[in-house]
């Protein structure tokens, strides 16, 4: 079960190579995630209501079901690099499809399901299993928090460059369009770095990583892609690892609708709310993310770091629940939301769990692929519901239905991180009498 054959590299060529990845992997979900930013902006350029264009992001959220799974077996079978390039190109792609019919809704449903193919099947799942790969068993809270810096930097760095184009064509029609097209041309430069600074898997670290996955099957008859997918799905511990992902990601994407929030709410104008979910989102990720994960190394478990996650997000929804109204501090309120997403942002390392849950080095990639199904599926519904509130209710009513929502899943989530606690107690206490880890889904 433990991580022992990893890319071992200079700190220097670590630290470079972590910043490409967290590069390429901001730059693929930009365009299909505009609305983050550019909520109003990019719903009246579509010129459809919010519901609509919210059902874009279930469409590709679907990705997630039916893609990440198969990105995960590639990824675990072959050259992991030449699949992560190919995300960039495809982001390229579609990002200049998407242009060439931005008003047809149903075009704009295919460049979605586009963007799915490039980020969340080829993309996302690559990139857990390169990190893993190039970093020791005991760092790895460590390394998905660094992971997630090095995307909020990015995430930061692309995004303004990106605004400061909106704001340059003029904000509206021009300004979405020159976005799409800022994130194009830095897709290219990105591509050209990415392929110089990923380590390529060498044919032994490939050959070990085959063998050990047709070692794992009793079966060994039926080592074939559809089979070894469908084997995953069988063990607990990916679905305990999918809700870490589960919780934490429909508390980020609860957060996304401060934008909204504090214009509508608060009064603010477009582009300062735009650039308040920029910090609020990025600069949170950025500040965040280390240090989520120093307190997941320190602690020696991702599980223990997402309980404090979790415990902080009950006490914030609460206060939005029974705390928060028209009479509160716009700046107060400001600064529990700007908390929460610091909180939530430490969190975000939770793919570190799936080595507290005793899950094999081989299946790192498919196993996230298939926990991504449940993981990220707030992309298929909670969009769609969320903005549905905000249609067809008043704004308050609409927000208290999605703090009561989101309260839920933390609390849920937190049971989650206790069950993860016993479960690797349980393997550590087998591995100091001399037996293996168990993983066979009892």
């Amino acid at each position: 079960m433990k991580n022992t054959n990893y890319i071992k590299m200079s700190k220097l060529r670590l630290t470079i190579a972590m910043l490409a990845l967290g590069a390429g992997w901001a730059i693929v979900y930009l365009v299909p995630y505009l609305q983050y930013t550019w909520y109003e902006p990019f719903r009246e350029f579509l010129d459809i209501s919010g519901t609509k264009m919210s059902f874009l992001l279930s469409i590709y959220g679907l990705g997630n079901v039916f893609l990440a799974p198969i990105g995960g077996w590639f990824a675990d079978r072959f050259n992991y690099k030449t699949i992560y390039l190919i995300s960039i190109v495809l982001n390229v792609v579609f990002a200049v499809g998407f242009l060439l019919n931005p008003h047809s809704y149903v075009w704009c449903i295919a460049m979605w399901i586009g963007f799915a193919v490039a980020s969340l099947m080829f993309n996302f799942p690559t990139q857990i299993k390169i990190i893993r790969m190039m970093w020791p068993e005991n760092e790895q809270g460590r390394a998905y928090g660094f992971n997630e810096t090095c995307i909020g930097i990015f995430n930061v760095i692309e995004s303004s460059l990106m605004m400061v184009a909106f704001q340059y064509a003029g904000e509206g029609d021009m300004g979405i369009k020159a976005t799409v097209i800022a994130n194009i041309a830095m897709s290219v430069v990105i591509f050209v770095a990415l392929y110089f600074v990923i380590p390529n898997p060498t044919k032994e670290m490939l050959e070990a990583s085959r063998a050990e996955a047709a070692a794992s099957k009793k079966d060994k008859e039926n080592h074939n892609a559809v089979k070894e997918v469908l084997s995953v799905f069988a063990h607990k511990e990916t679905w305990m690892f999918a809700f870490c992902i589960f919780a934490v990601y429909s508390f980020m994407t609860t957060l996304t609708y401060f934008t909204p929030y504090f214009s509508d709410v608060l009064g603010i104008p477009v582009v300062i709310a735009g650039w308040a979910a920029i910090f609020r989102q990025y600069g949170c990720q950025v500040l965040g993310a280390p240090v989520g994960g120093e307190i997941a190394t320190r602690l020696k478990s991702q599980s223990k770091n997402l309980i404090i996650v979790y415990v902080v997000a009950i006490i914030g929804l609460l206060y939005m629940l029974f705390g928060a109204n028209e009479n509160s501090s716009v700046p107060f309120v400001i600064f529990v939301v700007i908390g929460l997403s610091f909180v939530c942002y430490g969190g975000r390392g939770y793919y570190a769990v799936i080595e507290e849950c005793g899950i094999p080095a081989s299946v790192t990639a498919t196993t996230t692929g298939v926990a991504a199904i449940l993981g990220f599926s707030p992309d298929i519904f909670q969009f769609t519901l969320f903005s549905h509130w905000l249609d067809t209710l008043p704004a308050i009513d609409a927000y208290t239905k999605m703090f009561t929502f989101q309260l839920v899943v933390v609390i849920l989530g937190l049971l989650d991180a206790i069950l993860i606690i016993r479960l690797h107690k349980r393997n550590q206490a087998r591995l100091a009498e001399g037996k293996d880890v168990e993983y066979n889904g009892k």
